[in-house]
C-alpha cells in the first residue's frame, strides 16, 4: 500500500460531502494504482466527471500510476466565459 492525498475541487466535493473546501482526503491505495482506478474503484467517481487530473501540480493522463506521497487533485469540466 502507498499513501496519497486527494483534493476534490468545485462540484466534485458532492462525492465526499464531509470534506471541507480546502480539505484533502488521505488514502492508502495499492501500489501501481492508476488515477482511473482511484477514481472509479476507490472514490467511485465516474471518469466523465473529470476534466483535469493533476498529480503533484502537473496535469496528467488518467492512466498515470500513483507513487508514495503523491498529491492528487481533480477538476470537473467548467462552463462560463
Amino acid at each position: 500500500m502507498i499513501n496519497v492525498t486527494v483534493k476534490l475541487s468545485a462540484d466534485l466535493r458532492r462525492y465526499r460531502p464531509a470534506l471541507r473546501i480546502d480539505e484533502s482526503l488521505p488514502l492508502s491505495v495499492p501500489e501501481e494504482t492508476t488515477l482511473l482506478e482511484l477514481l472509479s474503484e476507490i472514490l467511485q467517481i465516474p471518469a466523465h466527471a473529470i476534466a483535469i487530473p493533476i498529480v503533484n501540480g502537473v496535469k496528467c493522463k488518467l492512466n498515470q500510476k500513483l507513487v508514495e506521497g503523491d498529491r492528487v487533485a481533480f477538476w470537473p469540466p467548467m462552463a462560463g466565459g
